[in-house]
């Protein structure tokens, strides 16, 4: 007898719930507690006692009455509750069983771990996990609730951000996900409930406005253009556009969508080219920041090569687009991280290939802007060699642009005659040896003669 009763107390130990033997009036009279189930109260304090004076009232009253229902009815009542637990939300299922004539045993399990999982997969059903705003599924929930409502007002904003796949391209999709999460931000500190603020695309965000009127509309556009500008003050680096349509009515929902991104497009084809042109101006002034473009580089590489490409008598609107691309050649480089640009020591291979990435980015910045698309290509070339040992489409010879072939010389002999951080500046004589040293490898031997003795002519002269 005894050993089976030693059998059936391993048994109850090595069940994970805690066990509660209870009559029918809710009073405790006793217990099992595995390990590391933390009690709601210690023994003493609930042990015959009620129910009712230990815990929260609600829960009490539910557990009486699944008491009275599991005795009544001989069947197993279920009942799930959450309680605070040193300052921390812990969620139960309590499964009644009756165990006599007038008791029952409650098998308590923590289910903590597994609401999490549900409210989080609850979260993930309805938000949108980047920006935390309701997602696409979750609008369309609501529209259709309201095309069920008939005639009652309904007002939509519609905010598209702008550049984004420009930022994207250039910048990475990194910057691009910081852009949006600022445009949620925003939003939210302009909506507040029951108005509902989604996500419904790539760029694009929608707001569901309760009660709305003309007054409201105008001045939450107002306040969110309000605070687009306060963002972008205080990044200037990275630029923040949305282009904003709305429109309230009755009836129809999906007509008024149309209406409000209809009206949202036509401010963004309106101001298109202006926000390109913007976001590029950024990213100039983000290069010149991280020294790209610094003491006078840009300025003595635009000098060189029209000095240049006047004694080789290019026409005029040549060499208005070389000294274009004196200018902007570099600006790729604006995507490229911080740790592999400022890196002092040799670049590892993988460091390498996401360094000559510059040159693409730079072009599709370029091909993005009317004022920069004559020398997208330009910049997308400026990094081939004479030998075709350049990068990134391997060129070689006459089969690289002529401009490119130019910027190569200049651009290299400016650096060798000018400080760097790791090294003084070489003086002309062993800067020419140098670029003769290249000729016929990194540039074109007839041009680099021809610089060369651009160079040496103004030395004597």
């Amino acid at each position: 007898m005894a050993q089976a009763g030693q059998v059936q107390q391993e048994i109850l130990q090595a069940i994970p719930d805690l066990i509660l033997r209870m009559d029918s009036q809710g009073r405790f009279l006793g217990y099992n507690q595995p390990a590391n189930f933390a009690l709601y109260a210690s023994p003493e304090q609930f042990l015959g006692k009620n129910v009712m004076d230990i815990m929260p009232g609600e829960i009490a009253q539910r557990a009486i009455g699944c008491i009275y229902q599991t005795i009544r009815n001989e069947s197993i009542q279920l009942m799930e509750y959450e309680l605070v637990i040193h300052n921390q939300a812990h969620y139960y299922e309590a499964r009644f069983v009756k165990s006599g004539d007038f008791e029952v045993m409650a098998i308590i399990r923590d289910i903590t771990y597994k609401k999490q999982i549900e409210q989080r997969l609850e979260f993930l059903s309805l938000k949108d996990s980047l920006t935390e705003v309701y997602n696409r599924a979750y609008f369309e929930e609501q529209m259709l609730k309201l095309r069920g409502q008939g005639g009652k007002n309904a007002g939509i904003i519609i905010c598209d951000v702008d550049g984004l796949k420009l930022i994207n391209d250039t910048l990475g999709h990194f910057a691009g996900d910081e852009l949006l999460r600022a445009a949620a931000k925003i939003l939210r500190g302009c909506v507040a409930y029951p108005d509902v603020i989604a996500r419904i695309g790539g760029d694009e965000f929608a707001v569901l406005v309760s009660q709305p009127e003309t007054k409201k509309m105008n001045e939450l556009s107002k306040t969110i253009r309000l605070l687009v500008e306060d963002y972008n003050k205080t990044n200037p680096k990275l630029l923040l556009s949305l282009s904003i349509g709305w429109a309230i009515g009755y009836g129809d929902i999906d007509a008024l969508f149309r209406e409000a991104d209809n009206n949202m497009y036509r401010e963004k084809m309106h101001k298109g080219q202006s926000t390109r042109n913007t976001i590029v101006q950024a990213m100039m002034q983000a290069l010149e920041a991280r020294d790209y473009i610094t003491e006078g580089h840009a300025e003595r590489l635009e000098s060189l090569i029209e000095k240049f490409a006047q004694r080789i008598q290019l026409s005029a609107p040549m060499i208005a687009d070389l000294k274009l691309l004196a200018k902007f050649h570099d600006i790729g480089k604006v995507g490229i991280p911080d740790n592999i640009l400022f890196k002092p020591g040799k670049l590892t291979p993988e460091e390498i290939i996401v360094m000559r990435r510059h040159c693409e980015i730079g072009f599709r910045i370029a091909k993005s802007v009317p004022d920069l698309a004559p020398i997208a290509d330009w910049i997308l070339k400026h990094q081939e060699w004479w030998n075709g040992k350049g990068y990134p489409l391997y060129l070689a010879g006459e089969e690289i642009p002529l401009a490119c072939r130019i910027l190569a010389i200049a651009d290299a002999y400016d650096a060798m005659t000018n400080d760097r951080p790791y090294r003084k500046a070489l003086d002309d004589q062993a800067a020419i040896a140098e670029l003769r040293r290249c000729a016929g490898t990194q540039f074109d031997p007839k041009l680099t003669e021809a610089f060369i003795d651009m160079l040496t002519a103004s030395d004597k002269g």
